[in-house]
């Protein structure tokens, strides 16, 4: 009778293919290279700090916009005072540059801010070495190019174009090769 039930159970373990020795439906988990720990550390700082600043501008705008008409478009005298005690200062290129800041919408500096959040979020994603997080990188990084051609009266450099396209190609190499943790 014991020899029966002992024949019945490997019959069955046969018939319905669950044996020890199949593989899971776990994914092997993918191994993150030491170049990629790098660069991937590069893009939190580099996005860490886009949010800091663009929330900054995007925060303060309109205050900076009413002290800049107050003084019919210049910087205040206490601001150029500190500024005046630098090297090779020129308060010519300071209200320029004020100017440009200014120029461009509150809006464009928030949403710079929201797009450098998703960009964190999949450098994090990525960090994790989840492929979603390099789509997360990617759409972020594409959004706040054409923000800044179309949207925000910038001009968008080409070292800007080729420094994202670098680490987007960066990405995609390293996070779909079949690099497997055995």
């Amino acid at each position: 009778m014991e020899n029966d039930n002992n024949q019945e159970y490997q019959e069955y373990s046969e018939s319905n293919e669950v044996v020890d020795n199949q593989p899971d439906n776990n994914p092997t988990p993918v191994k993150r290279t030491g170049g990629m720990t790098f660069v991937l550390i590069l893009s939190m700082i580099g996005s860490g700090w886009n949010i800091l600043i663009n929330l900054l501008w995007g925060l303060t705008h309109p205050i900076m916009s009413s002290i800049w008409d107050t003084n019919n478009q210049q910087l205040p005298d206490e601001i150029m005072a500190v500024y005046s005690q630098m090297d090779g200062f020129d308060p010519e290129v300071m209200n320029d540059i004020m100017r440009s800041f200014l120029n461009i919408p509150q809006y464009h500096y928030l949403l710079l801010a929201l797009f450098s959040a998703m960009s964190l979020v999949g450098v994090i994603m990525m960090w994790k070495m989840r492929k979603t997080g390099f789509h997360c990188y990617t759409l972020a990084q594409l959004m706040m190019l054409l923000l800044t051609a179309f949207l925000g009266k910038a001009y968008i450099g080409v070292g800007d174009i080729m420094m994202t396209l670098l680490f987007v190609v960066f990405y995609a190499i390293n996070i779909f090769k079949p690099n497997k943790v055995r």
